[in-house]
């Protein structure tokens, strides 16, 4: 039987931040899937895990750097042009048409084709998947430009289908949302977004990300113990996280704060800081900087909660659904999280965790008042752990996208 052929496109590959795409390309290949990863940008981690290495993961990525400098990819245009004229003139020409918007002419899509090869063209697939919108306008492109074939889906996000519309124009996902079979948002806010910005509703299903809940074990008695309680934060030091938000409520919350671990990274890393010296709550916090995925889940089993304060950013950058809510569910932590995005959709504001607005510092302070109850944290703790299990299993849901994938819905 002819192995099931698929070409996953990313921005960058691997990313410390996008561990849930690594998991799927684990997933796909445990699934016996012929994948070729194009990666349009170039990745920040070259670390690779035990099964990563198994598996082969770091032969089967094709690097395209379409962000390399215009000057360079001018440069280079004649000879690539020339190597894809030699197998098929009209794609050749097609990469590199005005038709194609800017990224045709600058030698964006010639970059990409060029990753992927000459040879063998048109690059025939039984499924072209792309993560994250703007991946997906590649992908759509090189399509259209018969660089590659086959049925094209698409996954969102977060940014990909807030800001970059906002940014963008509305019409920048119209030929993505013409030419795809399916787009798959990971929350139910995310999909009335795409719908609104014109995707076809018939296109539109709501896929959600998941852990592996079998390796994930619940975090033991902590929760259910007297004294002061400890809590975890995860993600980039960019707005959309709330960080700054965070540690305001740590100075509200007097003797019922917890101790605080902020696990990452990014460019607020230095204004942080500074924020939590001049708001007096530095000794309460450990900027632990990023941490493997064993280091995280140690950090986590030492929490009594996991803390969410995402908020939209000026620039209209919003998250999806963190992985970092559902690990810490698999765990068995309660969390505190905000109404934004897909996050209420499951961590449900008085069953396994505590909802509050955006960008309040006040009532986020209240809802770690009201967490510093011991009995609260177990109960909340024991519902993060079923839902996790019921709703949001790895291997259940990347089953599920493997069949949409094939065709078999």
């Amino acid at each position: 039987m002819t192995a099931f052929r698929m070409l996953l496109v990313t921005g960058g590959f691997p990313l410390r931040s996008e561990t849930f795409i690594r998991d799927h390309v684990a997933g796909l290949l445990e699934a016996g899937v012929d994948l070729t990863i194009l990666s349009l940008h170039a990745g920040d981690d070259s670390t690779w895990v035990a099964d990563e290495e198994r598996l082969g993961v770091p032969s089967r990525i094709r690097r395209a750097r379409i962000d390399s400098p215009l000057l360079q990819r001018i440069i280079g245009l004649p000879w690539r042009w020339a190597a894809h004229a030699c197998r098929s003139p009209a794609i050749a020409c097609r990469l590199c048409s005005p038709s194609q918007g800017w990224r045709g002419p600058s030698g964006v899509l010639l970059e990409a084709a060029s990753a992927l090869g000459a040879r063998g063209l048109p690059h025939a697939y039984d499924r072209i998947h792309a993560e994250f919108g703007p991946s997906g306008v590649v992908a759509a492109k090189l399509r259209r430009a018969g660089c590659i074939t086959g049925p094209l889906s698409c996954a969102f996000y977060g940014y990909d289908a807030t800001r970059a519309i906002m940014q963008s124009g509305p019409g920048f996902y119209s030929e993505l949302f013409e030419d795809a079979d399916m787009l798959l948002p990971n929350s139910e806010f995310l999909a009335s977004t795409l719908k609104a910005a014109g995707a076809p509703a018939r296109k539109v299903i709501v896929h959600r990300l998941g852990v592996e809940t079998s390796r994930f074990r619940p975090v033991g008695g902590r929760s259910a113990g007297a004294g002061p309680w400890h809590a975890t934060a995860i993600g980039r030091f960019v707005p959309k996280k709330g960080f700054g938000t965070l540690l305001r409520a740590l100075a509200l919350a007097g003797p019922s704060a917890p101790t605080l671990t902020l696990i990452g990274d990014g460019p607020l890393g230095p204004e942080l800081r500074a924020l939590a010296t001049a708001l007096g709550v530095a000794e309460r916090v450990r900027f632990a900087g990023w941490l493997s995925r064993d280091a995280v889940l140690a950090e986590l089993g030492a929490s009594d909660a996991l803390i969410a304060p995402s908020e939209t950013a000026e620039d209209g950058d919003v998250e999806g659904m963190p992985v970092v809510v559902i690990e810490a569910m698999a765990c068995g932590l309660p969390v505190i999280g905000t109404d934004h995005s897909g996050i209420p959709e499951i961590v449900r504001d008085g069953v396994n965790g505590l909802i509050v607005a955006e960008r309040d510092p006040a009532a986020l302070a209240v809802a770690m008042e009201r967490m510093a109850d011991p009995l609260l944290r177990h109960s909340f703790g024991r519902r993060s752990r079923e839902i996790a299990g019921m709703e949001l299993d790895h291997v259940a849901l990347m089953g599920r996208l493997l069949c949409m994938l094939r065709g078999q819905r």
